[in-house]
């Protein structure tokens, strides 16, 4: 006679469930799923408990979503209690654990306290940190369900708080620092979260988009002044600061360079300063929100046993009481050998880049250069790449010593900065532009991209633009960053943004909440707060879960629902604002080649905007969709909240991009009334 068997399960987890269902029922079991078994109209409530109390088996899937579902613990509780009553010779409980069970999924202690309990005595199954399911993990679960009773004994263990922001698919590895006499922890990419970020705006040499701007009243002090500029520090600080917290609100882990907190201004004040703040930035090294990236060569270990000129001592010895008190968490990118490898990536990137014709003509249209600078422009580029392979390979085989490998910083000597110290200061870390070396402004901006996608790519991790990159300047994460290989029809889009626009009720939803979508009054303190509730961990989940279908193109639109929800349920109060609709919108950005389209919605208007840029000729075009909340057409966004989702990054199904392009804009535009708007 077939097994009765009983699935609970958090829909956060439902492709996993269903798998499991499918080889079970395959192999001969009786499988009680609710997707499959609840009827529309039903008393879902009343059918559930029916099932369950007439199975011979329960099968509990356990993640960190399904154990603070309400629902999944009373089903939990009541398959203990017919455990109890009727014995394991008439009814069973396995547990199905995605990743490697951690303390802080157990948030309802009462409830979890039998769960835990059980799990450190009885055998579980355990999938990766995924819920990848696995012909191995399958066939175990059938044998503990056809043999008479349940193994006890457990290998794993149920990891302790320390580390609740590290992955669960493994642990990070313990070294022992002799300067600082603690230890830190060595993370790998394994270890990282879903959702961590490398944020570029934080790195010491990112300028803002508006620094580029020559109508900016910055533009020209920067110009002649560079990092040194007063007015640039204090606007740097304001700007690092907020994309800080950003990264903090929407993602569960940042990884931040070492150098980037020795040098920049606003976290050297974070370091050194003895307040609250400072106390909130130790308590997100010491719980893996923030990790800390060992940069270069020199850098194994968090702490800095020999100061440098550049560096301020008081900064540096504050820096190394944290580290002597608190266990970071470290990441680098090869921990067994001296060399790290973004010097041979980058090496390569630039010795290829003249090689695509293509690629660089698409650079130079959305540079706005006109044709009598194209030209010079692109033997600007055959000129980069001849002398990064020149340093590395021809002068390499004759030289008796040493040769330095091509790096950044060679690279702003040769074409961005000056060539000489001004007063003592470096060119290159203050960032003095050379007025005669041509195309510095653009070079600059493209090789600070690629230079901190190189880690991005190595660590796995999320790349983390800052809400202020113009749109025409969007592609270069597409061409750049790694994309996947999914494609995409004119038909799938139309279909998808129908079903988005036909059932949406996020404005409301947005224009409720008011300014207190900006985080015009939040500091540190408040965001570790926001991290500790329940709430922000359900959002982030979710926001993870979208990130991981959206490369399949599965994701509902219907998700994105939930997912402002869940934005809302971080804060604990709704004030009342006054309101302006030009302000509180959502935003779909398209990204074709370097063609980039915003589909705008608010509550008054929906619009279009499109952009300058070219198509990819002759290869199939790079297509990424992100979705955002706030208007991104707008010249000025800064009160604009950065939380980017990709719903899609792979490739369109034709070669015809630019009718792939216009027939998504037409439709949108005819199908849902938006306006074409232009500069």
């Amino acid at each position: 006679m077939a097994e009765k068997v009983f699935i609970s399960y958090s829909h956060q987890d439902s492709s996993c469930a269903h798998g499991i269902a499918r080889y079970l029922s395959r192999h001969g079991c009786d499988v009680w799923i609710d997707s499959d078994r609840l009827s529309l109209g039903g008393s879902w409530s009343k059918d559930i408990d029916e099932a369950l109390l007439s199975s011979d088996v329960v099968v509990a899937i356990l993640s960190a979503n399904s154990l603070r579902r309400t629902e999944v613990l009373r089903e939990i509780s009541l398959a203990f209690k017919r455990m109890k009553e009727d014995g394991l010779d008439k009814f069973r409980l396995f547990f199905v654990v995605i990743g490697q069970i951690h303390s802080s999924w157990f948030k309802d202690k009462d409830s979890s306290a039998e769960i835990s309990d059980y799990l450190s005595k009885y055998q579980y199954i355990e999938l990766s940190a995924y819920g990848e399911v696995t012909i191995d993990s399958m066939k175990k679960l059938l044998r503990a369900i056809r043999s008479d009773g349940i193994e006890k004994g457990n290998e794993n263990k149920i990891t302790d708080d320390s580390s609740s922001f590290i992955n669960h698919n493994s642990l990070p590895e313990k070294a022992f620092d002799n300067d600082a006499n603690n230890i830190y922890y060595k993370t790998f990419p394994a270890d990282l979260a879903t959702s961590c970020v490398y944020p570029f705006a934080i790195d010491n040499q990112w300028l803002p988009e508006e620094l580029y701007d020559p109508e900016n009243p910055l533009y020209d002090d920067f110009e002649r002044n560079g990092f040194l500029s007063d007015k640039i520090v204090s606007y740097l600080n304001d700007y690092r600061k907020r994309n800080f917290l950003l990264s903090l609100f929407h993602c569960k882990q940042v990884i931040i360079k070492r150098n980037s907190l020795i040098y920049t201004n606003y976290f050297k004040d974070l370091i050194r300063n003895d307040d609250k703040d400072k106390e909130a930035f130790i308590s997100l090294l010491s719980n893996g929100s923030i990790i800390v990236f060992l940069y270069g060569i020199n850098e194994f270990t968090p702490y800095i046993s020999k100061i440098k000129a550049d560096q301020d001592k008081d900064v540096i010895e504050a820096w190394n009481k944290i580290c002597a008190d608190v266990s970071l968490y470290c990441i680098k990118e090869n921990w067994t050998a001296q060399d790290d490898m973004h010097s041979a990536q980058f090496l390569r990137f630039c010795s290829n880049l003249a090689i695509n014709r293509d690629n660089n003509m698409m650079l130079a249209a959305n540079m706005h250069l006109d044709d009598s600078k194209i030209d010079e422009f692109l033997v600007t580029l055959k000129t980069i790449s001849m002398q990064a392979f020149c340093q590395t390979h021809m002068n390499g085989t004759q030289a008796k010593g040493k040769v330095d490998p091509y790096s950044r910083t060679m690279f702003y000597r040769n074409y961005i900065v000056k060539n000489y110290d001004l007063n003592g200061q470096d060119p290159v870390h203050n960032c003095l532009y050379d007025p005669n070396k041509p195309f510095h402004h653009q070079l600059k901006r493209l090789i600070d991209i690629y230079y901190n996608s190189i880690f991005t790519n190595c660590f796995q991790c999320k790349a983390l633009f800052p809400d202020d990159v113009k749109p025409e300047n969007f592609f270069l994460n597409s061409m750049y960053l790694n994309h996947g290989e999914k494609e995409v029809s004119i038909e799938e889009l139309q279909f998808a943004f129908s079903e988005f626009f036909e059932n949406c009720e996020i404005l409301d939803e947005i224009e409720g909440m008011g300014d207190q979508l900006y985080l015009n009054n939040w500091d540190l303190p408040k965001i570790v707060e926001l991290r500790k509730k329940e709430e922000w961990f359900e959002y982030v989940e979710l926001l993870e879960m979208i990130n991981r279908r959206s490369n399949h193109w599965k994701v509902d639109f219907n998700e994105i629902e939930l997912l402002m929800q869940r934005f809302l349920n971080c804060f604990d109060e709704k004030k009342e604002a006054e309101l302006d609709p030009n302000d509180i919108a959502y935003t779909f950005r398209v990204c074709i080649g370097s063609k980039v389209m915003d589909i705008v919605k608010n509550t008054k208007v929906g619009k279009i905007r499109e952009y300058d840029g070219i198509f990819i000729k002759n290869m199939q075009a790079p297509l990424k969709i992100q979705f955002s909340i706030g208007d991104l057409s707008r010249p000025n966004r800064n009160r604009m909240i950065a939380m980017p989702v990709i719903l899609f990054d792979g490739m369109i199904d034709t070669a015809d991009a630019p009718s792939f392009f216009n027939n998504l804009k037409e439709f949108i535009a005819k199908e849902y009334d938006f306006v074409k708007i232009s500069e």
